[in-house]
């Protein structure tokens, strides 16, 4: 089993667990940080490495669109 650890602002956590939820995968958040991100950690198997990068996609562009809003 491989682990990544995930910190999603909370602005953004929503959208994030929905996609995370389709993709079924063994998750649990782990705490957060002072900047009120939610660390969830993420175990899968090597089958699943692309569906971990999409994750990751996505949180990227999540983080960019809250930091565009956040300059307006």
């Amino acid at each position: 089993m491989r682990k990544a650890e995930f910190f999603v602002p909370s602005e953004v956590m929503a959208e994030f667990a929905q996609e995370l939820a389709s993709k079924n995968l063994s998750n649990s958040i782990t705490g957060t940080t002072e900047e009120n991100e939610v660390i969830v950690e993420i175990e899968y198997d090597r089958d699943e490495a692309d569906e971990v990068d999409e994750l990751e996609e996505l949180l990227e562009k999540l983080r960019e669109e809250l930091e565009e809003e956040e300059d307006k």
